[in-house]
């Protein structure tokens, strides 16, 4: 990416809307979920529980806007980040990545005296803690009866997207740690992100935890991971990611 360049949502990037980003935008480090209780006497420090997750983050943006459409081009720009979830997010200052970010807080729009074409826009955004490898981030295809190595190339835990092609009973095991799923159709697709288990036709998804055994969803450690299948073939999206 060249200088202030960004993309947002995989569709809206910053030439289409004569934009840039005038700021080199660096996203705060995220703070670690830990609870400390200082209530026991005689203790010369804190008993801290871990959630083993993180909070979110922020990256302040100034972008500035350009031309005779630059109102229209704000609108656009808001329009694609206004979804009430999260967006994905690329900028220069960290191209390699994809950051999912939201607009929580109201932003200003000003125009500066000299010119009655340009705009500038501030805001800052909430990221989701970790951010994910845009190059490195693949399917891995496996297939029933072999075993599958996956390499994690990051210092942190992945939490893949797995789909299973299967008819009727079959069982994944990743790491010696074994799911196993009931009456499937068709198929199935494991979110280790979301802990969640659906089936997606078109636009329509459907819940279908009850097919899946009870425990962990699948997790990619750094290093080498062996995945396996008793029945069908399935597509993992490795979703490599750092803070």
């Amino acid at each position: 990416m060249k200088i202030g360049q960004f993309v947002l949502g995989h569709q809206l990037n910053s030439d289409q809307i004569n934009a840039r980003l005038l700021n080199y935008p660096m996203a705060t480090i995220p703070d670690r979920k830990i609870n400390e209780n200082t209530s026991p006497i005689g203790i010369d420090r804190a008993i801290l529980f871990d959630d083993k997750a993180y909070n979110n983050r922020e990256v302040e943006l100034m972008l500035g806007f350009e031309g005779k459409d630059s109102e229209k081009n704000i609108q656009k720009f808001l329009s694609k980040l206004d979804t009430g979830g999260y967006v994905d997010f690329q900028m220069y200052s960290d191209p390699d990545y994809i950051y999912q970010v939201a607009r929580l807080s109201t932003a200003t729009i000003t125009r500066p005296s000299y010119s009655d074409s340009y705009r500038e826009l501030n805001m800052t955004l909430s990221c989701a803690p970790f951010k994910y490898l845009d190059s490195a981030t693949k399917t891995v295809s496996v297939t029933a009866g072999t075993d599958t190595i996956i390499t994690n190339p990051t210092n942190f835990n992945a939490k893949p997207i797995i789909k299973i092609t299967a008819t009727g009973d079959t069982s994944l095991t990743v790491n010696g740690k074994t799911l196993n799923i009931k009456g499937v159709q068709k198929e199935i697709t494991l979110n280790s992100e979301l802990q969640d288990a659906y089936v997606q036709e078109g636009y329509t998804v459907t819940n279908v935890n009850n097919q899946v055994s009870v425990g962990a969803y699948p997790i990619l450690k750094p290093g080498d991971n062996t995945i396996k299948l008793t029945s069908g073939t399935a597509n993992v999206e490795t979703r490599w990611r750092t803070i």
